[in-house]
């Protein structure tokens, strides 16, 4: 049987239950409400999935022929599924096990339809917080409708968090030059989320950059004197909104504008905890600091501005968390941060070290371990290098009593990567913070995703996504960094620096092209396989697929006309490729427009075509 998550004991019995028109969903009287709305949801997968329209009652007993509905006394978020001849059972501590009881059961009618085989289930998670991060702002902000999608398939997993990266991506209404034209998320946006996260017993935790990452602010007028380095007045550059741009840390209009940012963002979400942030402080006693931080310290610079974010939060009566990346290189400066904060522990390398999740668990503050599903700066996110990095972190999260498990989906240079493809590496997450000891191997892990997201009973589906990941030789990612420094002048690239770029043998390009296009082809095939609900999932495989493929492509011109490496071979000519990426182009803004606000499409739009206008000139 394919169950994500597995749960943590099932018994598999003789005979079986069927569901039939005259069975029915009956809630014990005690259930509220929210019980109820988990029962309307098994109806609705059971009427679409199965054809078949039961009714919903309450009763003070237990009946036969029934998928019975029970409060009993537990712990919370666990669970007991018992499928016997005469009917199904479910018997909870409170909602949310009930909930998740339910969710299995939908999962189980899913494997074997209408005859539901003899078990009893005994579940329960084992990380306490089980969490998805989804970046809305490098680029690309998400409809609510599309967030409410996320919700739906992160609570059928399992997972009880969500948090949203934001940078300038919500409308605050002081800071309009810095949101203007990225289509930011609204104030009323994020309560309605809120609450229908809440309604699937999901956290929405707010995440706001505070100290590094303020690009969009701080390379504005009115702001960038707060900026650590002096800001000039330069083209919109991917590169450069990732690499620098951190708060001058001495001028107290620093920390004001932060908490005025704060204050407004709070208030919105009934979490008790967020997230400030404070990763990647690139820029931090480089610039108007340099002095400062020669006499106290880098570390200490971090540790005070911090300190003083923290105590704005705490203020609101809100649990603080925070990136782990900058302490962890500064250990002596762990007792002056206050315990009762939660650092998020991340890494995001194939085969993540150990050492730091160790270390946090000694320096007595709680911690997320934090890992990626691998679609940054990729047209296909990479799972290759995502699973095995989920599973790691999880595991070195478990050894050292992690409290919770946060899975990050960046969109890093433009958030390029589309939201089907992160889908799998989310599931896979999600089933590993709930039982760590869920031990398939990938290619297995594939086959259960395909049935169960997708409804592919070929269970080829995610194999065949995995497949086009392997095929990207070249990433979004090295093409920017081309770009950025052709036309823009950065990042500097030296001669040296350049051939490392674009190094894998011709041969080798033009098959992964050749292989992409295939797969494709592949794609359109199975798609007659899978449920109507993810249309727009296989929309978005479709142009992912063909885009690894151009990039290959792409790769070639490349290194021939702009590195002059000899004996460069082409799959297409300069202007074949300038036309073919313009068809790509308007085909990937229709899928982006499925599911996303216009935002920032435009930058993408532009990037490829400024590319195809210099292809023309070869």
């Amino acid at each position: 049987m394919r169950l994500l998550p597995m749960p943590k004991e099932m018994i598999l019995k003789e005979g079986s239950f069927t569901i039939l028109p005259n069975t029915e969903i009956v809630l014990d009287a005690s259930c509220n409400s929210t019980d109820l709305q988990a029962a309307l949801e098994l109806k609705k997968e059971i009427v679409d999935g199965l054809k078949i329209d039961i009714n919903v009652n309450k009763s003070l007993k237990k009946e036969n022929n029934s998928i019975y509905l029970r409060k009993a006394k537990g712990n919370s978020e666990c669970y007991k599924l018992t499928v016997y001849k005469e009917g199904i059972e479910i018997e909870a501590a409170d909602e949310a096990g009930l909930f998740y009881g339910i969710q299995t059961l939908r999962q189980i009618i899913r494997n074997h339809g209408v005859c539901i085989p003899a078990l009893v289930i005994n579940d329960e998670p084992y990380f306490a917080f089980r969490g998805f991060y989804h970046d809305v702002t490098r680029g690309k902000v998400p409809t609510l409708e599309t967030l409410k999608e996320l919700a739906d398939r992160a609570a059928f997993y399992k997972l009880n968090q969500i948090q949203l990266y934001v940078e300038h991506t919500f409308a605050f209404k002081n800071l309009t030059e810095v949101w203007m034209g990225a289509d930011p998320l609204t104030a009323e946006e994020i309560i309605l989320f809120d609450e229908y996260c809440k309604q699937r017993h999901i956290e929405l935790v707010p995440s706001l950059s505070t100290f590094g990452h303020l690009y969009m602010a701080l390379r504005n007028k009115s702001f960038r004197h707060l900026c650590e380095l002096e800001i000039e007045d330069k083209p919109y550059s991917w590169y450069d909104r990732m690499a620098h741009h951190t708060l001058d840390v001495s001028n107290p209009e620093s920390i004001d504008f932060v908490k005025n940012m704060l204050e407004e963002f709070i208030p919105l979400f009934s979490s008790d905890k967020f997230n400030i942030c404070c990763d990647e402080t690139f820029d931090l006693g480089e610039g108007k600091n340099k002095a400062l931080a020669d006499k106290v310290g880098k570390g200490q610079l971090y540790v005070n501005f911090l300190n003083k974010v923290i105590d704005i939060v705490k203020a609101q009566d809100k649990k603080v968390m925070f990136w782990g990346d900058i302490i962890l290189h500064h250990p002596e400066l762990f007792d002056q941060i206050p315990k009762d904060v939660i650092c998020l522990n991340w890494n995001y390398a194939a085969d993540p070290v150990e050492i730091n999740v160790e270390i946090m668990a000694k320096s007595g503050l709680q911690q997320y371990v934090c890992p990626g599903v691998g679609g940054w700066n990729m047209i296909m996110n990479s799972f290759e290098s995502a699973f095995p990095n989920i599973k790691t972190m999880v595991n070195h999260g478990k050894k050292h009593k992690a409290v919770g498990v946060l899975n990050t989906d960046w969109g890093d240079y433009g958030h390029i990567n589309l939201f089907g493809n992160s889908m799998p590496g989310m599931i896979y997450g999600a089933a590993l913070s709930w039982n760590p000891d869920y031990d398939e191997e990938f290619s297995k892990v594939d086959e259960s995703i395909s049935l169960l997201e997708y409804g592919d009973k070929t269970e080829s589906l995610v194999g065949i996504l995995r497949e086009i990941s392997r095929q990207q030789t070249v990433n979004h990612g090295e093409i920017v960094w081309w770009k950025d420094n052709k036309f823009l002048g950065f990042p500097e690239i030296s001669e040296e620096k350049k051939k490392e770029y674009f190094t894998t043998d011709n041969e080798k390009v033009i098959k992964a092209h050749d292989r992409a296009l295939e797969l494709s082809e592949e794609l359109i095939k199975v798609s007659r396989e899978v449920s109507s609900l993810r249309t727009i999932d296989i929309e978005e495989f479709y142009v992912s697929a063909r885009g690894v493929a151009l990039l290959n492509a792409l790769s070639l011109i490349i290194r021939k006309y702009d590195f002059g490496r000899e004996g460069s071979a082409l799959i297409y000519s300069p202007k074949e490729m300038a036309s073919l990426l313009e068809k790509w182009i308007a085909d990937y803004s229709k899928v982006w427009r499925e599911r996303n606000k216009e935002s920032e499409l435009y930058r993408i739009r532009d990037f490829y075509m400024d590319i195809c206008d210099y292809l023309k000139t070869l």
